[in-house]
C-alpha cells in the first residue's frame, strides 16, 4: 500500500475490559469537497488542507490539531494507524504508526505471524513491518485499548485503519507463509473478525473508524455492504488508476466497479474517502478522478483527493478539487456509454469507454476561461466538469 509505513462476518465475542471513558462529543462537520493529507510532510506543502473535510495525519502530528480546528471547526481529523502489522522502530517522538508498539506486541509472541518453523514474517515491500494475527481476539483488544488511549489524549475525531486486508497482498521476506493466516480466505476472515470487534469499540467511544480497504474492485460488493455496519466509512486507494504514475486510467467494467462502490456508499450515506495517485502535471487523471467521484457523491459525506508523486507538490490540485456546487439530479448513462450528472453550478461528464465520444450537453456551459459550449468531444477515459453559463 502507498500510505505511511504501512473485513466482518465473524461473531463478536465477549470484549475485554474496556476503557471507562465516556463517548466524546462529536464536532459539527460541514459538507465540502474534501482533501486528505496522508503522510507527514504533506501538510507543510498543502496550506489549503484546513479547507477540506477530512485530514489523515500521523499520531505524532497531534500538535497541529488546534490550528486546524480553529480554521475549520467541522474538519474531521483522523489518526493514521496500521491494522495488520507492527514496526520494529518508533518515530522519534516514541509514537508508532501502528496500533501496537513492537515492545507491547513482543510480550505476546503468539500474535506475530510465523511460518511452520516459528520464523516471524516481515513484509518485503515495507521492511521493518512485521505482520500480526489480526484474527486473534487478544491482539484485537490490545490494539483497541492502545489506540483508544491515544485518541483520548488529544482532540482526534477518529482513526484511519490502514492495511485492512482481504487478501495476502503484501509479499514477505523469503516468501514465507504463516501458519495462522496461510491464504486469502483466512486473511479475509481474520480481518472480518478484527473489524467486527474493534470497529464498534471505537464507535461506541465516540470516534470515527474508517478503514483503508484493500479489496479486489470486482469483489467490493461482497465486503462493503456486510462490513459497513461495523465502521464509520471507508477509504479506497487507486480509485481510477493503479500505481503512482504511468498506469492507464480505468475503463469499462473496472471503472464501473469503482463507481458502483462509490454510489453504494453515497446511497447509504457511508462516507467514502477516494484516493488516486499520479503526477502533478497529469491534469486529465485529476479531472477523471474528481468527476468519477462527483458522479456518485451524495453532496454531504466523504471526500476525494489526488496525491501527486512529486514530493514538493501540494495535495490541493485545482482540477482534483473542482467545486461546481451540490448534486442537482441523478447521474445518467447515455447510449454511447458516457455518464452525465447535473450540479447546482454546472455539469459532470465522464467517458469511461475506450473510444472518443461526442456528447450533447443539453444546455450551455463553459470551461474555465473558455467560450460557452453546448457539446463536447471526450477522448477515452477522460472527463470534464463544466460550469453553468449564468
Amino acid at each position: 500500500m502507498r500510505l505511511g509505513v504501512g473485513t466482518l462476518l465473524a461473531l463478536v465475542g465477549l470484549l475485554a475490559v474496556q476503557l471507562p471513558a465516556a463517548p466524546r462529543p462529536p464536532h459539527s462537520p460541514r459538507p465540502g469537497t474534501g482533501v486528505l493529507a496522508l503522510d507527514w510532510g504533506d501538510l507543510d506543502r498543502t496550506p489549503e488542507a484546513a479547507d477540506g473535510d477530512y485530514l489523515v495525519i500521523q499520531p505524532w502530528e497531534y500538535d497541529r490539531i488546534p490550528a486546524y480546528r480553529a480554521a475549520n471547526p467541522g474538519i474531521r481529523i483522523l489518526m493514521y494507524k496500521d491494522v495488520s502489522a507492527t514496526v520494529d522502530k518508533p518515530h522519534g517522538t516514541g509514537l508508532y504508526p501502528t496500533g501496537l508498539s513492537y515492545s507491547s506486541a513482543d510480550q505476546h509472541p503468539e500474535w506475530f505471524l510465523t511460518d511452520a518453523f516459528g520464523n516471524r514474517l516481515e513484509w518485503a515491500d515495507y521492511p521493518g513491518l512485521l505482520p500480526m494475527d489480526v484474527g486473534d481476539t487478544g491482539y484485537q483488544d490490545a490494539w483497541a485499548d492502545d489506540v483508544l488511549t491515544e485518541l483520548q489524549t488529544h482532540d482526534w475525531d477518529g482513526v484511519m485503519l490502514d492495511d485492512t486486508l482481504t487478501s495476502l497482498s503484501h509479499p514477505t521476506v523469503g516468501g514465507l507463509t504463516s501458519t495462522q493466516i496461510p491464504d486469502d480466505e483466512s486473511m479475509r476472515e481474520a480481518t472480518a473478525s478484527f473489524l467486527s470487534r474493534v470497529g464498534p469499540r471505537l464507535k461506541d467511544a465516540g470516534y470515527l473508524a474508517i478503514p483503508n480497504l484493500t479489496v479486489d474492485p470486482a469483489a467490493w460488493d461482497s465486503v462493503v455492504p456486510d462490513w459497513s455496519p461495523y465502521v464509520s466509512g471507508w477509504e479506497t486507494e487507486y480509485f481510477v488508476k493503479w500505481g503512482t504514475d504511468g498506469e492507464p486510467r480505468f475503463e469499462g467494467d473496472l471503472w464501473r466497479s469503482r463507481l458502483d462502490m462509490a454510489a453504494w456508499c453515497a446511497d447509504h450515506h457511508v462516507p467514502l474517502l477516494a484516493v488516486t495517485y499520479g503526477s502533478a502535471e497529469d491534469t486529465e487523471t485529476q479531472k477523471y478522478h474528481r468527476a468519477t467521484w462527483l458522479l456518485a457523491w451524495d453532496g454531504t459525506t466523504g471526500a476525494s483527493v489526488f496525491v501527486p508523486e512529486q514530493p514538493d507538490a501540494g495535495l490541493w490540485q485545482a482540477r482534483a478539487n473542482t467545486d461546481i456546487g451540490r448534486p442537482a439530479g441523478p447521474r445518467t448513462r447515455l447510449a454511447n456509454g458516457v455518464y452525465l450528472r447535473p450540479y447546482s453550478g454546472g455539469i459532470v461528464v465522464v467517458n469511461p469507454t475506450s473510444a472518443t465520444r461526442a456528447v450533447d450537453l443539453g444546455g450551455t456551459y463553459q470551461r474555465v476561461r473558455n467560450q460557452p459550449i453546448t457539446s463536447v468531444r471526450l477522448a477515452p477515459a477522460t472527463a470534464v466538469m463544466l460550469r453553468r453559463v449564468r
